[in-house]
């Protein structure tokens, strides 16, 4: 799905190379698990004046990606990953913006959070060893890759990607299925969307490896529409292939499927 075609044009290599170096890192993070957590918070009882009674307001940095990991994307390099306990996170944001907040759709709490003007990428400490943890890196890897391409203007509020282009999408519903349609629906947003729902058809595409050739269609499309629905994109686009951007999403997807699928199939024994 092109953003704007001046600044961002996105490639399957591009959103391969992500998903391999959020697996990295996610792997990377491992060592981390054991490190003391803060105690769990929810939106009616949390108070940000609260003092917390551990250290859960400890930030853990783990370094730059570009020390780190040998990744084809040098681009991102420079990012600074950090991890927080929620609570810390929560204290951070009354202090400073960060250009993209991913939050736990079931929890409300704060999974990842960017921060463009220093190239930072925050992970909160609480998705260590959940499935969560490598599709939150996924997420906000590409809201990284997009404001360095676009000279940061990808996530900048108020800039020309911060509107969804479907004007009906450009509103706050109280609708709790529904939810910010003004802030899923900017391209961007979308697009990091769809870098989550790409991480969650890796395993898809290594089980249908293993079908029959008759079946490996049927199943890679029944996964795709549940990814698309997982991470809500679906919502955005209830014509389906009658949107063009929703027939572009799909036609890229595709291509990352047809090149995960073939990549597995020739790593399997003969």
């Amino acid at each position: 799905m092109r953003l704007q075609e001046l600044f961002l044009v996105e490639t399957t290599e591009e959103d391969r190379a992500i998903i391999s170096l959020s697996s990295a890192i996610s792997q990377y993070l491992k060592k981390y698990e054991e490190e003391d957590f803060d105690k769990e918070y929810s939106d009616d009882e949390y108070d940000l004046d609260d003092e917390p009674e551990d250290d859960s307001d400890e930030t853990i940095f783990v370094g730059r990606i570009g020390e780190l990991f040998d990744t084809p994307l040098e681009i991102l390099e420079p990012i600074t990953i950090e991890l927080q306990s929620d609570y810390a996170i929560r204290q951070r944001m009354k202090k400073e913006d960060g250009a993209d907040v991913i939050r736990s759709p079931d929890k409300g709490s704060i999974n990842g959070l960017w921060y463009g003007h220093n190239a930072t990428m925050v992970v909160n400490k609480d998705l260590l060893g959940t499935n969560a943890l490598q599709s939150t890196i996924s997420h906000e890897l590409r809201h990284a890759l997009d404001d360095f391409k676009s000279d940061f203007e990808a996530n900048k509020a108020g800039g020309r990607y911060s509107k969804a282009k479907n004007k009906a999408h450009r509103k706050v519903t109280k609708d709790p299925h529904v939810g910010n349609l003004a802030y899923l629906g900017q391209p961007s947003e979308i697009n990091s969307r769809y870098l989550q729902a790409m991480n969650a058809m890796v395993p898809s595409i290594k089980r249908a490896a293993k079908l029959a050739p008759e079946m490996v269609q049927p199943s890679i499309m029944r996964d795709l529409k549940r990814a698309f629905e997982a991470f809500r994109i679906t919502d955005l686009f209830p014509e389906k292939e009658k949107s063009r951007d929703y027939k572009r999403l799909i036609k890229r997807a595709m291509d990352f499927i047809d090149k995960e699928l073939k990549h597995v199939q020739s790593t399997q024994p003969k």
